[in-house]
């Protein structure tokens, strides 16, 4: 799976062994600024990279999630996509965005540009009734990605995010709901 998200910016199913080691060079060279946020990230190696990768697609393929490498001016930067397709104790059919992106890709509009992408996927594609991204409450970047993206904060989450330390923090828990109204009864994931 492509998605041309602008003429710069793309969205890809991963390939393993020839995005394993680039996204885990990226990984190593920000691994301070990243493991802040995202506790698998002081383990991650090139060739846990390349497991980790593998696993996705095979997810891809079950419809479990969708996971997709963020390809900008030609070169991987980062990761986004749906961690998982579930349904909510409410009943409605969702699923969670997550990514994570490059220190030198940082503040080029980016992630608001794949979210937005991610989200009429959702909607359109797989006919979701809402999607939603957890965000520790302190991460700042990631916070004003969701709301940007035109997210509404539903709830925070006491101790829901472990981080690298071990530390349990809150974390807010950002919805977008399907402008069409509800998602379909047969979902495509």
């Amino acid at each position: 799976m492509e998605m041309i998200v602008t003429d710069e910016l793309n969205l890809r199913t991963p390939v393993p062994e020839t995005d394993g080691p680039q996204l885990a060079a990226l990984i190593d060279r920000d691994r301070e600024t990243l493991q802040q946020w995202l506790p698998w990230v002081p383990k991650t190696t090139r060739a846990s990279e390349i497991a980790f990768l593998k696993e996705l697609v095979k997810q891809a393929d079950q419809h479990q999630s969708l996971q997709l490498v963020m390809v900008w001016q030609g070169n991987p930067v980062g990761m986004a996509g749906f961690n998982r397709f579930y349904q909510r104790e409410d009943g409605r059919q969702t699923a969670e965005i997550g990514y994570w992106l490059a220190n030198h890709a940082v503040r080029h509009g980016l992630m608001h540009q794949a979210v937005l992408a991610l989200c009429q996927l959702g909607f359109a594609t797989y006919q979701l009734e809402l999607i939603s991204i957890i965000v520790a409450v302190l991460n700042q970047r990631s916070n004003h990605v969701a709301q940007r993206a035109g997210f509404h904060l539903e709830r925070v989450l006491p101790a829901r995010i472990t981080l690298f330390t071990g530390r349990q923090v809150d974390a807010n828990d950002w919805i977008k709901v399907n402008p069409d109204g509800q998602g379909q009864e047969n979902p495509v994931y």
